[in-house]
């Protein structure tokens, strides 16, 4: 059963709760502490995901803060590239910048997958800004880190791997491409190449969200070349996906490629994906 923002929530109280009354060694006291700044940090994300920012911002402070009590660099750090990425897509690259370069800096103590972690929201967020080169240099130092595997490499971070950096390193590509008017057909070029092995893979099991939301960009690229073939293509595919997927963001997205995409699909005579994806998106 999918875990729902509620229960989040509820974990969440029930950890400070526990905090606040309880009565409990140093030690004991610490890992609660932990515990409530993961939940916070997960019901934050939950909230972002559900187009509630405002809701996914504040949790993501609380965590912070919980997190600072208990010493707990790496969740600081998580917590902080969080942000970033929620306001480079919500953009807002000032603040981005803000979280993201914080992120880098409280991470430069902890193992090598944390500080990549980091370094991979600096560059979504040098994406948001539209500096091409500061995006390269962010993204090979992320890629250079993620090599160097270490025992203590916290559970939470399991699906940051070197296809998950080519994921987010696609969808930033197509917002690049946005501000790169010089270089836009071969930054959407190369982000087609990043994004189409994690959409091709969205019906596997444990991937499905990643596969759609990467998908719905994949989409985004194809709409940027005007390539309708592709658009169509993958519009088709990502409607056999959705049903499978609970994210409101997901869906928002989707909706904003619909009419992105329609005129044009429309002309070359693709109407048929079109009126597949109003019925995924009209589906609970």
């Amino acid at each position: 059963m999918a875990l729902s923002q509620r229960q989040a929530r509820i974990a969440l109280h029930e950890s400070l709760t526990l905090i606040h009354t309880g009565r409990c060694n140093a030690a004991t006291g610490n890992r609660l502490l932990r515990y409530a700044a993961s939940a916070a940090q997960l019901a934050g994300w939950m909230s972002f995901d559900a187009g509630l920012d405002p809701a996914g911002h504040r949790y993501q402070l609380l965590a912070i803060r919980i997190a600072r009590a208990a010493d707990d660099t790496t969740t600081v750090s998580n917590a902080l590239g969080m942000l970033a990425y929620q306001h480079a897509a919500g953009s807002n690259p000032r603040l981005a910048l803000r979280f993201a370069h914080a992120a880098v800096e409280h991470s430069a103590k902890a193992v090598p997958l944390v500080q990549a972690r980091a370094w991979g929201r600096l560059a979504t967020a040098q994406a948001a800004a539209g500096d091409l080169d500061a995006f390269r240099r962010a993204t090979d130092r992320c890629r250079q880190l993620i090599g160097q595997r270490h025992s203590d490499d916290p559970p939470s971070l399991y699906y940051f791997t070197p296809q998950q950096i080519d994921a987010e390193s696609g969808q930033a590509l197509v917002d690049l491409a946005g501000h790169t008017r010089g270089r836009r057909s071969l930054l959407l070029q190369e982000a087609a190449q990043l994004l189409n092995p994690t959409a091709a893979q969205g019906t596997a099991t444990g991937y499905r969200r990643s596969g759609l939301l990467h998908g719905i960009h994949l989409v985004r690229a194809s709409i940027g070349a005007r390539d309708t073939e592709a658009t169509a293509h993958w519009i088709t595919a990502l409607t056999t996906t959705l049903p499978q997927v609970q994210s409101i963001r997901c869906r928002t997205l989707l909706t904003g490629v619909r009419t992105a995409a329609g005129r044009r699909l429309r002309a070359a005579g693709h109407s048929d994906a079109l009126d597949a994806l109003r019925t995924a998106l009209s589906t609970p």
